[in-house]
């Protein structure tokens, strides 16, 4: 009997009247995702294993006052503004109101982000030197500075210490 309803079953899916489908019916061991690991940047890494924040030489001479983010240098009005390390321009511009004229420049280590300038002298992917002049600090009501801000390559803001 069960010879005779398999060749019936198999005549007509074969016709296309039915639809045979085979299953495994063992049990199956349930994969759970593994949760991915956070890794920290290799900055945040190195300073974690020697315990020092990054330090950078100052860009401009003046008196640093530490922010949420990094730090605001005052200065005066007519001073220039510098690179710490050689890199390449990853933007340039002022499309970002809060910050003012705004320059990135990509070190290999990290992204200088210097914000609050009055005027820029470097372009969209241009390469600079280290201690090339990048632009004029600008003016934040009535004291004059720039905004230094170290940021890795995902865009979080790293802890460092400047060098006078």
């Amino acid at each position: 009997m069960k010879a005779i309803l398999l060749f019936f079953a198999l005549f007509f899916s074969g016709c296309g009247l039915i639809h045979i489908e085979l299953r495994d019916i063992t049990p199956q061991e349930k994969k759970t995702p593994k949760p991915e690991e956070k890794r920290m940047p290799k900055r945040k890494e190195e300073e974690k294993e020697h315990g020092t924040p990054l330090s950078v030489k100052m860009p401009v001479r003046g008196t640093p006052i530490k922010t949420k983010r990094g730090y605001f240098i005052k200065t005066s009005c007519d001073e220039f503004f510098r690179s710490p390390e050689s890199g390449r321009v990853l933007y340039a511009g002022d499309d970002l109101k809060s910050y003012g004229w705004l320059v990135m420049i990509d070190t290999g280590q990290y992204i200088a982000v210097y914000g609050k300038a009055q005027k820029l002298f470097v372009r969209k992917g241009e390469r600079v030197r280290s201690w090339q002049v990048l632009g004029k600090v600008g003016k934040q009501g009535d004291v004059c500075g720039i905004m230094l801000e170290l940021r890795d390559k995902d865009g979080a803001p790293l802890s460092f210490e400047l060098e006078r």
